[in-house]
């Protein structure tokens, strides 16, 4: 053998050597490439080759770090499904404080207020066959690494809840979303999140103080952007509101885009010195210093709102009804179009506890400024607990439908859509994060539960048993429609 390449080797530098001979000496000395996705695609060296693959697992989500809310609330432990709390609301009336010689004060009561919130299962489910556990894997404990994923794909959905459980339900018959309880579906399993007890707390007369009763108005914690960056004198003003409901914000949580639409305000301020090497560009905004303090940005991948719907169903829900939608109340206040006549591209879904239908499509109703839309639903699928809708921009092409908001299912009828929610636009929460604000209270820590083998598969759950208590709305606040 080594003779024959010898002299192939010798031909090739006195240019005798063939083609022919030139391919043999090739397929001797050429390794190749390896894999290629299957074993019979292998050639050459290549089928003597030990592959070579990295024991590092690769991941393209998200980790520990891109969590913002769950690892900054106070956890506390949970007693029992429905945890309830003393709320003090006032030391007393107004009346006079003086009292003339040798007579009474006047007799004052404090006013409490009993609240609570019923604790909520969260839950995700792993399987792994026995035989897999078996093998040679690179991620080592194989039920270990599932485990791992199961928790990070059960925080993914904490964390979006904290913000969002029971948010952006809209009543049926005015559009509007107050964050009341009774807009939500009935027997629900879902957690209220941030932005519906803000909304509820901001409307609810049994979460304001009543001891500064006249001196000036009962500021709206809620401020509505319309699809305008947030500016500093919005942070200002709502932070002073919340000082003045006896809060002190620490945290704007924010989704990165509309964080960059309001840092990028500040470019102009950035000076760059002529002649200087090494310079670094931008203009560092991590904190804003407003009338109650110092307010820390933190930018959550979560707050993305949710966008475009989905166009295959999850977890095979129940299929949406037929509807119908046409435009109603001219002049009534409508948000959708706000000038002129335009047509708006609307799609449906119906969501249970498992998951959401595909959208059905009503294709375009044309509406007027200030004019509200009206969706009527035909007959309705067992088991639906709630509607989504989608809506395009006013002239916006089939496809670019985005998300505007629940109606909770209360049967064949009617629901008003009015744009208080503009569609694919979310939430900035400036917050209190102390413990006298606001907790997570757990019934049962993150927890790995195992299951009764009866196949050659190992099956578990992993699962978080609590709620969030806002206790006191007032000390918060949110900006709505944040525009990036």
């Amino acid at each position: 053998m080594n003779d024959a390449v010898n002299q192939i080797l010798q031909g090739l530098d006195q240019g005798l050597v063939s083609q022919a001979d030139i391919e043999s000496l090739n397929k001797a000395i050429t390794a190749g490439y390896g894999g290629a996705g299957k074993p019979t695609d292998l050639v050459y060296g290549g089928v003597l080759q030990a592959e070579s693959l990295e024991s590092t697992l690769k991941s393209v989500t998200f980790d520990m770090k891109n969590l913002k809310m769950w690892p900054s609330v106070a956890v506390d432990k949970a007693y029992n499904l429905f945890e309830q709390y003393n709320r003090l609301i006032s030391y007393g009336s107004d009346s006079a404080p003086y009292i003339g010689e040798g007579g009474a004060p006047m007799e004052e009561d404090s006013t409490y207020v009993r609240d609570g919130q019923k604790i909520v299962f969260f839950g995700t489910r792993r399987k792994v066959s026995h035989q897999m556990t078996l093998v040679r894997t690179t991620v080592g404990d194989i039920v270990a690494q599932q485990a791992k994923e199961g928790t990070m794909n059960l925080l993914k959905n904490v964390e979006r809840e904290l913000y969002w459980g029971h948010a952006h339900f809209m009543n049926q018959t005015t559009g509007a979303m107050n964050g009341s309880d009774a807009d939500l579906p009935v027997n629900s399993v879902a957690m209220s999140g941030l932005l519906k007890q803000l909304l509820k707390g901001d409307s609810d007369v049994l979460h304001r103080s009543g001891d500064f009763e006249g001196y000036g108005d009962a500021k709206s914690i809620a401020q509505d952007l319309a699809g305008q960056i947030i500016a500093q004198d919005d942070i200002e003003r709502l932070a002073v509101i919340a000082l003045e409901n006896f809060g002190s914000p620490t945290d704007l949580h924010i989704e990165p885009a509309a964080l960059s639409a309001f840092v990028k305000q500040f470019y102009p301020q950035f000076r760059s010195a002529p002649g200087l090497a090494n310079e670094t560009v931008g203009y560092d905004v991590s904190k804003v210093t407003t009338t109650a303090g110092k307010i820390e940005l933190k930018p959550n991948l979560f707050l993305r709102p949710r966008a475009g719907v989905r166009s295959l169903a999850v977890s095979a829900s129940a299929p949406a009804a037929t509807f119908t939608a046409s435009g109603a109340g001219a002049g009534s206040g409508g948000l959708i179009v706000t000038s002129g006549t335009a047509s708006v591209q609307l799609k449906v879904t119906a969501v249970n506890d498992a998951g959401e239908s595909a959208p059905v499509s009503a294709g375009a109703v044309s509406l007027s400024a200030g004019q509200n839309l009206d969706i009527t639903i035909g007959s309705v699928p067992a088991g639906v607990k709630l509607w989504k809708v989608y809506i395009s921009a006013p002239g916006g092409a089939v496809g670019t439908e985005k998300f505007a908001g629940n109606f909770a299912n209360a049967g064949a009828g009617t629901y008003r859509l009015k744009g208080v929610k503009q569609a694919g636009l979310g939430e900035a929460f400036l917050l209190d994060m102390s413990a006298e604000c606001m907790k997570f209270k757990q019934l049962a820590p993150l927890s790995k539960i195992n299951f009764a083998i009866v196949t050659t598969a190992l099956e578990f759950a992993i699962v978080l048993y609590g709620a969030l208590f806002v206790y006191t709305p007032r000390f918060n606040c949110v900006m709505l429609n944040v525009g990036k």
